[in-house]
């Protein structure tokens, strides 16, 4: 592609300079595992073809701030095959183009309008900013919160890209790239920092005008996954209230599994029950939540293996293993299973048949459920080591952890019976 030379505004020079430096960096790495550093095209010296294009202090200052010379930033970025070839005014119907369907995204994730989502995201697919580096950043987040919405397979590029690009993104966007980052924490079930940036994005939203039935259902969970009841169940009756008003009964759907828990826990089974009733009705009534069946299943059976109900709990954890379409949750389920099936002296033959399960999706846990995973594999294989593997990887980690006390409990009864 021949360069036009655009003058460049202070302000898009620093989006270029973000842009530049998190690619190169990216491209360095690439290449750190493939050559010696002398010869990665990379490093800022080769970068700058040895102070042929600029000194490395120029990269280093236009990386980092801005340099006054426009044409400079034109020629870095063609190195790394990218482009910034248009107008100040073509680059702001670009980006105006964009924030016609942010707010669109963002009500299809409130409502979990799965159609609006599909429809929304094959406009951007067929969208090509290939001349707007700038656009084309903002373009691929929205993809990327779309795909979180639709869950999606997110692949580890695009959170590299979320992760080294959060402070890129300024006003709406930022809250997106937070709360995408917050979705794929709590996934991870990390907790503290998905609230933290659940948090943050609310915060963000809340300038911009943006619904709180967006954001609060994932604050919801971040506070129940890390058992924070004292916020969690007013958060839940606020929210109840207001999804009743504005006919949210998606979101309804997941403040009802959500207050289901609490009762279980202050052991009000029938009212636990009825909740858990009315979440199950409301997805089944309406096929796109099917997607969440998975969920309530499995928290319903984590709430009967709490309360020693070990054969419903299995029920319910094997059709949750059956629907589960989140490949970081699967070995958390299998997991289950295996404990109760050990429990209930379930034969040799189908606990190696259920753990063989989960060889694909090992990758795709959390650490503690990848090494309670491999506490089972070396059991079943007859491994002299998984005595010490428990001892080492799953104890120690375990003790003082009051949510996986049952599972700690297990791992003592199945070690010494």
């Amino acid at each position: 592609m021949n360069l036009k030379y655009y003058t460049l505004s202070d302000e898009i020079k620093k989006q270029l300079g973000y842009i530049i430096r998190e690619v190169r960096k990216h491209k360095y790495n690439e290449y750190k595992n493939v050559t010696l550093i002398e010869n990665n095209p990379y490093t800022k010296e080769n970068f700058c073809e040895n102070n042929i294009i600029c000194h490395y202090h120029t990269l280093t200052r236009l990386e980092n701030d801005i340099v006054k010379d426009d044409v400079l930033y034109h020629v870095l970025l063609k190195k790394l095959n990218l482009y910034y070839q248009v107008s100040e005014e073509e680059h702001e119907t670009n980006m105006k183009h964009l924030e016609s369907q942010i707010r669109r995204i963002l009500y299809a994730g409130e409502y979990i309008d799965d159609d609006l989502a599909r429809a929304i995201k094959k406009e951007l697919d067929e969208t090509s900013f290939s001349k707007d580096v700038i656009a084309e950043f903002h373009l691929r987040l929205l993809i990327i919160f779309i795909k979180f919405q639709l869950i999606m397979q997110v692949t580890d590029e695009e959170i590299e890209t979320l992760n080294n690009f959060a402070d890129f993104y300024q006003g709406i966007y930022k809250g997106v790239v937070l709360h995408c980052l917050g979705i794929y924490h709590l996934n991870k079930l990390d907790t503290v920092e998905a609230k933290n940036l659940f948090l943050q994005a609310q915060e963000i939203y809340t300038q911009y005008n943006i619904s709180k039935g967006l954001i609060s259902s994932y604050l919801i969970a971040a506070h129940v996954y890390s058992n924070n009841y004292y916020e969690s169940v007013p958060l839940c009756n606020e929210m109840e209230i207001y999804y009743k008003e504005t006919n949210n009964y998606k979101r309804l759907m997941h403040v009802y599994n959500y207050l289901s828990d609490y009762y279980f826990l202050i052991n009000a089974l029938p009212i636990a029950k009825s909740y858990f009733t009315k979440a199950m009705e409301i997805i089944d009534k309406d096929e796109t939540l099917i997607r969440y069946k998975y969920v309530l299943l499995y928290n319903w059976g984590y709430r009967c293996f709490k309360n020693f109900e070990y054969e419903e709990a299995l029920e319910n954890f094997l059709e949750s293993l059956a629907l589960c379409n989140n490949r970081a949750n699967y070995i958390q389920i299998l997991n289950y299973i295996l404990i109760i099936k050990t429990k209930l002296n379930h034969s040799l033959e189908e606990l190696k048949y259920y753990c063989n399960l989960g060889e694909e999706y090992l990758h795709d846990a959390n650490e503690v459920n990848q090494n309670l995973y491999k506490y089972f594999r070396f059991k079943l294989s007859n491994s002299r080591y998984y005595r010490k593997f428990a001892m080492e990887k799953l104890i120690s980690t375990l003790t003082g952890d009051r949510s996986r006390m049952e599972i700690l409990l297990f791992l003592y009864q199945d070690l010494y019976k």
